[in-house]
């Protein structure tokens, strides 16, 4: 028996015109419950946590409503107090890594949202951005751009532990002390810095060549959603161990936080063709 909400919703499919929704401008179905905003937006304001930092909650339910049919870059706000065994394993000049399990993870096993999973913990990565606790858009640039880029290809390409080329990105938490934004990513086995260094004679030349193939492809990906990386070097490639064997490892960019769509204009900084990106030692001399 379907739900009476249902039921009301397909007559006012019927009954109503599809209007111009207060929350999303899109045109869209008025909800049953408060015509002043669409179906889609009602009920994702009636799923999604809030965080209590606008900033936030206005990008996860924007991730939710833009494209409500397609599950590629849905993103959630998760309480800090839902992640144990937090345990430092990385620290760069902006931000800090850590590894925790995440208990009552929303995560299915093939690493898109599923809010129907319940008891489920997950090991992921945490990515702490130093002194951020000041959210502005800015600093969630680097979910914007993957969730731009999570648009452009089936969900397989994209999330799949093989076929995707590309870091994902699970969602947002806060420090309960400094407030400081964190994403919220998979657990990887390395980087290609430890890989290379630690294991490089013991690796066969196949298995490097297919790295590097990896590498390649997943630069053609973004690129093929106009998207400027900027900051490639070695720590910025992840490598997943897909079985637990040496030559299961995939090669997967990440950290996109200075990337940008190579389509639009930074209109805060007119002079952005003079600025340098990246690690200085990565950086090309002219």
């Amino acid at each position: 028996m379907e739900k009476s909400t249902d039921i009301g919703h397909k007559l006012l499919s019927i009954k109503y015109e599809k209007e111009k929704c207060d929350e999303c401008n899109k045109i869209r179905t008025p909800s049953v419950e408060n015509h002043q905003i669409c179906y889609t937006c009602y009920h994702a304001k009636k799923r999604i946590r809030p965080s209590g930092n606008k900033t936030i909650d206005d990008f996860i339910r924007y991730t939710h409503t833009n494209y409500p049919n397609k599950n590629n870059g849905k993103m959630i706000f998760v309480p800090y107090e839902k992640f144990e065994n937090i345990k430092l394993i990385g620290e760069g000049g902006f931000s800090k890594i850590y590894k925790a399990t995440w208990i009552d993870s929303k995560i299915s096993d093939n690493d898109t949202l599923n809010y129907s999973l319940q008891n489920k913990s997950k090991i992921v990565a945490l990515k702490k951005l130093t002194d951020s606790k000041n959210i502005t858009s800015k600093e969630l640039n680097e979910l914007k751009i993957f969730y731009h880029y999570s648009l452009s290809g089936k969900s397989y390409d994209i999330y799949d532990s093989y076929s995707g080329l590309v870091n994902v990105y699970y969602g947002i938490t806060q420090d309960p002390v400094t407030q400081d934004l964190i994403f919220i990513m998979p657990y990887y086995d390395s980087d290609l810095t430890n890989y290379v260094t630690k294991d490089f004679f013991d690796i066969r030349w196949y298995h490097k060549l297919d790295r590097l193939k990896e590498i390649i492809n997943g630069l053609a990906k973004i690129h093929n959603v106009n998207i400027l990386h900027r900051d490639l070097h070695s720590g910025n490639i992840l490598l997943s161990n897909l079985y637990d064997y040496a030559p299961s490892m995939k090669a997967k960019i990440c950290d996109l936080g200075t990337s940008k769509s190579a389509t639009e204009n930074d209109d805060n900084n007119d002079n952005e063709e003079d600025n340098i990106y990246g690690i200085i030692s990565y950086v090309a001399p002219e």
